[in-house]
């Protein structure tokens, strides 16, 4: 984002105070700014107005010691960093039809690499399905063995930050296609809006996409008409697999130069 307009990651640790009226008037402009630009966020923050309330039909009494104890306790693991191992973010149900003999095989790729990180996922959708487990230290090179026949990756720059895109394949019948991503630390990717169905799986590093801040194996998805411009972290580059529907359109002066077609054709 810019000076005035803070990134997503500045504006989900303000939310608190932006709901309760705590902000002084440059950060309240500035989350207001960002929230009228970034319909992640704005979904987000919906998800936050809606959670007391949910939890309120959910509660049914008063909370007993023992739960009061338990919030606690996740609240302050949240505050010091200490989370789970593992994937966060994982596929839909129906993203799962993809393994089957008849579903895409690039989306396949995607689901194998996500089983390859993530074992909760393996046990509910069976360890047979051929995981993938990607080296983090040569991910190109460690895909190479199970992509698809003839695959040939040719990087292309993708916008001034750094970010570079090899296409992978594309299904015949459907023209989706498949990237493999890299975007060094502490880069942004251009903004863009989707025309269709993006599905990405994190192969190393971490990046922040609006509101959510992914690592290795983590999945995420973005529909037709949202834009966004994720970050990578300082201190490592980001490396993922992106299966893409349709064409993404570049936001802002890019525009003028219809780059959001070439994504999907070079």
């Amino acid at each position: 984002m810019t000076i005035l307009i803070p990134t997503c990651e500045r504006v989900t640790s303000l939310l608190t105070a932006y709901e309760d009226g705590a902000l002084g008037p440059l950060d309240w402009l500035g989350v207001k700014l960002h929230l009228a630009l970034c319909p992640p966020c704005q979904t987000f923050l919906d998800t936050f107005d809606r959670t007391p309330e949910l939890l309120r039909q959910a509660w049914d009494g008063e909370p007993t010691p023992i739960a009061e104890h338990a919030l606690s306790g996740a609240l302050a693991a949240l505050r010091e960093g200490r989370v789970s191992e593992g994937p966060q973010l994982h596929p839909e149900p129906e993203d799962w039809e993809a393994l089957e003999s008849d579903g895409d095989p690039l989306l396949s790729l995607l689901l194998r690499v996500h089983l390859g990180h993530c074992a909760a996922c393996r046990e509910t959708w069976g360890p047979d399905r051929a995981p993938i487990v990607v080296d983090a230290s040569s991910p190109a090179e460690s895909l190479a063995s199970v992509l698809p026949s003839g695959s040939r990756l040719t990087w292309h720059r993708w916008g001034l930050g750094g970010a570079h895109l090899a296409q992978i394949g594309t299904q015949t019948t459907t023209r989706a296609t498949l990237y493999l991503a890299k975007l060094p630390a502490g880069h942004q990717a251009p903004s863009h809006e989707h025309q269709g169905r993006e599905s990405s799986v994190i192969l190393c590093g971490r990046l922040q996409d609006g509101p959510a801040h992914l690592r290795a194996g983590d999945w995420i998805s973005h529909g037709a008409g949202q834009w966004h411009a994720p970050v990578a972290d300082a201190g490592e580059a980001c490396w993922s697999l992106v299966h893409l529907d349709q064409p993404v359109r570049f936001l802002g002066w890019r525009r003028i130069f219809n780059l959001g077609d070439r994504v999907q054709s070079s």
